[in-house]
């Protein structure tokens, strides 16, 4: 089912705000911890908790028309909003903790894919222990559904952009690309993977890639520093071979521009990569992990083996 309707007996119109937020609360289920630390008053009041050094914010959203569209049902659409957010978590080593969410509805807006959206939102914070605490629903004009979570979590020590030094080497988990058959709505946070790499101080960045490899990785090392990659040691993956095959783009190209991976690229001090690369490889033996290169004197630029710069932008939210 679609997200919107023409049918008016169906849409969100007929109902009124009390009991919009009483069934997307009741369909977001166990996400929703009983008030005061969740839904039912003016603010979520809440413990100090994590026993961590760091609070970790972050915020993203979904739009229609933008990240998903009509096809798309509610419950993946739900699950995708929820795991843009955990992933910029894992690549900051947080441990999730809780999340507001805002919805904007227009009157067509389908009841029962609100519902179903708020049942995929709900699964998927569970899965990932983020208590959904409260929120705002507010109208906007017909054809528009955007979804927007704030979500925390706490992490031990800093684990950003911009750390990387002169010299690290750089690695990427999981295959990039092909993700318009799907993966950018039925992909894994990379959590447990996240939170480990900010256990180890070897780890100088960490970012998460989610507007392509050409885009994020440079980004990660900042305007001094270029990623040098050796572009046979990209992990493309076998949805990018389908998508290469239909439009005639190159697989490695996709695996490079795509964006929506949601894989963790980050730096390490060279003199550690390769005892951080096998120890990595024991505590997660089902996540691949690819050995890109290592970042240099430069600009921002991402290079291949031979120090050409590497064509593409990746992603952009505003073209």
């Amino acid at each position: 089912m679609g997200a919107l309707t023409a049918i008016k007996e169906k849409s969100v119109s007929v109902l009124t705000e009390a009991r919009l937020i009483e069934d997307v609360v009741a369909a977001m289920s166990d996400a929703c911890p009983p008030a005061p630390e969740g839904p039912g008053s003016d603010c979520a009041h809440l413990p100090e908790c994590g026993g961590r050094a760091f609070r970790v914010c972050t915020v993203d959203g979904v739009t229609l028309g933008r990240h998903f569209d009509l096809a798309c049902t509610g419950r993946r659409a739900g699950a995708k909003l929820v795991n843009r957010n955990l992933s910029d978590l894992a690549a900051a080593g947080a441990r999730p903790s809780d999340a507001l969410l805002a919805l904007t509805l227009g009157p067509d807006v389908d009841a029962e894919w609100l519902r179903d959206f708020a049942f995929g939102a709900g699964r998927a914070a569970v899965r990932a222990r983020l208590r959904i605490v409260g929120g705002d629903f507010s109208r906007g004009p017909a054809g528009v559904f955007v979804a927007t979570l704030s979500a925390q979590g706490y992490a031990h020590r800093v684990l950003a952009r911009g750390g990387a030094r002169e010299g690290d080497v750089l690695f990427v988990t999981g295959a990039l690309g092909g993700t318009a058959y799907g993966r950018h709505l039925d992909f894994a946070p990379r959590l447990a993977e996240g939170e480990w790499l900010c256990g180890r101080a070897e780890v100088t960045a960490c970012t998460d890639v989610s507007d392509g490899l050409v885009k994020d990785l440079p980004g990660m090392l900042g305007t001094r520093l270029d990623a040098k990659v050796d572009l046979a040691r990209i992990p493309v993956s076998e949805a990018a071979g389908l998508l290469s095959r239909g439009d005639g783009k190159p697989a490695l190209e996709h695996a490079l521009q795509d964006g929506e991976d949601h894989e963790l690229a980050f730096a390490v001090s060279p003199s550690a990569a390769g005892a951080l690369a096998a120890d990595f490889r024991k505590a997660f033996p089902a996540t691949p992990l690819s050995r890109l290169g290592s970042a240099v004197r430069g600009e921002g630029r991402l290079l291949d083996a031979e120090g050409r710069p590497v064509a593409g932008r990746g992603f952009d939210h505003f073209a």
